[in-house]
């Protein structure tokens, strides 16, 4: 399997970050990217209907080695658009993942 390509999963971390005047700990939302070599390609709903069995919506697929950084619902950032999981099928020695767009990157990066 050829992957040429590179995806970010975007992943969110609490962290304490100090104390209030009332002794209260303040958390902040820590943003974490994970590059994950791949290869993506668009993709559709039909297409997830009749090739999986399931009725999601899907603008792209994507194989990927088997990591565990994929999960339903986390956020994707792939040429400064952003992507969330729809469906994740498993096979032993790679993983196919359904997105689907849901806007703009606002990072900088």
């Amino acid at each position: 399997m050829r992957l040429r390509k590179t995806i970010e999963v975007i992943t969110y971390e609490e962290k304490l970050t100090g104390f209030d005047e009332l002794g209260r700990p303040i958390y902040e939302k820590i943003k974490t990217y994970h590059p994950i070599k791949c290869e993506i390609e668009p993709f559709s709903s039909k297409l997830a209907e009749t090739s999986y069995g399931v009725f999601i919506e899907a603008t792209n697929r994507i194989f990927s080695r088997p990591t565990e950084l994929l999960k339903l619902k986390d956020e994707i950032k792939y040429n400064n658009h952003l992507y969330e999981i729809t469906q994740i099928v498993k096979y032993d020695k790679h993983y196919e993942t359904m997105i689907k767009w849901v806007g703009e990157s606002d990072d900088e990066e």
